[in-house]
């Protein structure tokens, strides 16, 4: 049975071809990988040095009978589309590895069946060996979503080493097609999909190259004064309520900027130190006194979490019957000043999510929730006071455990996160629901201590490629934060991820501080060249469209504007040029197109966007014409 087995899956890996590395799902590559987690009942070092496969790191593992190692998600789940093999590499420092046996946990099915490693490979003393696992064989078909996978020792089992870990995806079809439909509309775009974060202490907002550099980027929405800082702003007097530090950037600096640049304002108001009146007062200031036309006002910055500011003693800190409480009176004072003003709420991804002291009923399900978000919806219905929007933040991967890969992979998955939260809107407010919509106010690669990911071109396709994403899904604000930070050490900067900068920066222009680390003041990052390409590729009141490609790594999007349509192409394969054959619905795929591209000899040559054109026609096969696209770049084609 065994021989069959191996013969079996040797024909099949030989058979197939796998995808870039760019598209596997990678668990643990010296750490665990984005929301991946690994523990054993059995003696466990996660970070051993003693023989690697690849890197610095493999995990140790010494497990008796009865003992189980376990790769978990620790959110949600991870969705399998497209994924076929489970790999992984062994090293044993004995004979007996063979008998160790594996399982996943697969969501909303439970374990599936249990397969024995040495039906998958021959481990050797003292060697990496390669084990292959079809996905198949554990039970888990495409789609499905996995909870976790199982290392199970059913007898005493020999000390190994186990590195490299991944789910691996089938390569895309041979021919690469992008099929456009411009007859059809998906959505029209606001001013606010254009947005970024400020600081309270960014000084260099009245230099005219910030300014320019903001113009030349295209930034039409801001967010002031964005981050956790937001929680301890007192906008009468620009200090900090915590720790009384003088903060450069006030409420009439804010406005001075967004009207010299033409942006749309938005302001995030003091939950965690500051009262309804007060913002009240910060509302009539700002619009009355000063004629800012700030219309957005979200409440708070991420109050749920317990490392935002909150003056509250417990329990009523980071609570959200005493915020739903707080937003229902700042909502009716702040519009009797100005009822044109905008309010929303903080919001989570799910019912359940940061679990409150206080349990509700879902109407639709009717079953219990006390998250965060699932308690502030239930009061709100009840006092018969509804947000103007859906406040969320996205950064999907916690500092230290970053890949590119995973990068990419949580966009794909973005329906985890929109799906979920318009589903409980839907529960928690009914119809009125239709009238609530999502606006993502702050987003970025990882939520802390940067690395070089941040500064990288990883994070300029992660940008361009999570707007689009959001933007097809009528999300109705993206702010990436922010303008400028400073340059950062103490970061991610592991050898397997992209970059050659040797900081990480949540800015998109740099801030030239530290000077001993930090490029020049206003520098730009491959992520100030996303923002702009974007606005080569869309402006407010054009049209997306819809636009398909059969290839994994091209991830494509499609805008028109007066009968002109314009392609947004991000190639997330690494190592691998794709050539694109493409297909228009009515369209005439001929004569000159022009192509604005960013990509790997832009940014390891710290150059501007490069614009060329093609003559469709000198590359129309019988077939139709074809483009092809860069490794890791993105490009815009108008047509």
């Amino acid at each position: 049975m065994r021989n069959l087995l191996l013969a079996a899956l040797s024909a099949f890996t030989v058979g197939t071809a796998y995808a870039e590395g760019t598209a596997d799902m990678e668990i643990y590559v010296d750490y665990p990988i984005g929301y991946w987690d690994i523990t054993s009942t059995g003696y466990f070092d996660i970070s051993n040095s003693g023989r690697t496969h690849s890197y610095e790191n493999a995990m140790w593992i010494d497990m008796n009978e009865g003992d189980q190692t376990t790769l978990a998600h620790t959110w949600l789940g991870e969705y399998t589309k497209d994924m076929i093999i489970l790999e992984f590499w062994v090293n044993p420092s004995a004979p007996g590895l063979a008998a160790m046996t594996i399982n996943a946990r697969i969501q909303n099915q439970g374990i599936g069946p249990t397969v024995r490693l040495g039906d998958y490979a021959s481990p050797v003393t003292g060697q990496w060996t390669r084990v292959l696992v079809p996905l198949s064989h554990l039970g888990i078909q495409q789609g499905d979503v996995i909870n976790s996978f199982y290392l199970n020792a059913p007898q005493n089992l020999p000390p190994f080493w186990a590195d490299d870990i991944k789910m691996r995806k089938e390569n895309p079809p041979q021919t690469t097609i992008i099929s456009i439909d411009p007859g059809r509309t998906i959505r029209s775009l606001e001013r606010r999909m254009f947005g970024v974060g400020l600081a309270t202490q960014d000084w260099t907002i009245d230099l005219e190259e910030t300014r320019q550099g903001m113009r030349e980027a295209g930034i039409l929405f801001m967010n002031f004064p964005g981050g956790m800082n937001a929680n301890q702003y007192d906008w009468v007097t620009s200090t900090d309520k915590q720790d009384g530090t003088y903060c450069r950037v006030t409420t009439e600096d804010y406005l001075r900027l967004a009207d010299a640049i033409g942006s749309d304002k938005m302001i995030t108001a003091n939950y965690g130190s500051g009262t309804p009146s007060e913002v009240a007062a910060w509302v009539r200031y700002a619009n009355i006194e000063k004629g800012g036309d700030v219309i957005f006002w979200s409440i708070g910055n991420e109050s749920y979490h317990p490392g935002a500011y909150d003056v509250r003693p417990p329990p009523f800190d980071h609570d959200a019957e005493t915020y739903a409480a707080w937003v229902i009176e700042a909502i009716a004072r702040m519009k009797a000043v100005d009822p044109r003003v905008k309010i929303g709420i903080v919001g989570t991804y799910g019912e359940h999510s940061w679990p409150q002291r206080t349990t509700v009923i879902n109407p639709i399900s009717g079953l219990p929730a006390n998250g965060w978000s699932a308690v502030i919806l239930t009061r709100m219905r009840e006092a018969g006071v509804l947000p103007d929007y859906f406040d969320f933040h996205l950064a999907p991967t916690a500092p230290g455990k970053e890949s590119d890969a995973a990068a990419f992979q949580a966009l794909d998955r973005i329906d985890f996160w929109t799906g979920r939260m318009r589903k409980m809107l839907q529960d928690y407010l009914g119809p009125a629901a239709m009238s609530v919509p999502l606006n993502l106010t702050e987003s970025n690669t990882c939520w802390a201590r940067l690395g070089k990911q941040s500064t990288s071109l990883t994070s300029a396709l992660y940008l361009a490629y999570s707007w689009g994403q959001l933007a097809v899904r009528n999300v109705d604000s993206f702010v990436w934060w922010k303008l400028h930070n400073q340059a950062l050490t103490d970061g991610n900067f592991h050898p397997s991820l992209y970059g050659w900068r040797n900081y990480g920066d949540f800015g998109i222009l740099a801030r030239g501080l530290p000077e001993d680390i930090s490029p020049p003041l206003n520098t730009p990052y491959p992520t100030f060249y996303a923002v702009k390409m974007l606005k080569l590729f869309a402006r407010p009141g054009d049209t997306l469209v819809p636009v398909e490609s059969n290839n994994m790594h091209l991830k494509v999007f499609a805008s028109k504007s007066g009968g002109r349509v314009k392609l947004l192409v991000i190639n997330t394969a690494r190592d691998r040029d794709v050539l694109a054959r493409l297909k228009g619905n009515g369209m005439n795929l001929s004569g000159t197109v022009t192509l604005h591209k960013y990509g790997r000899p832009e940014d390891a040559n710290e150059e501007d966007i490069k614009t060329s054109q093609v003559d469709l026609d000198n590359v129309n096969f019988v077939s139709g014409p074809n483009l092809e696209f860069e490794r890791y770049s993105m490009t815009v084609v108008e047509f």
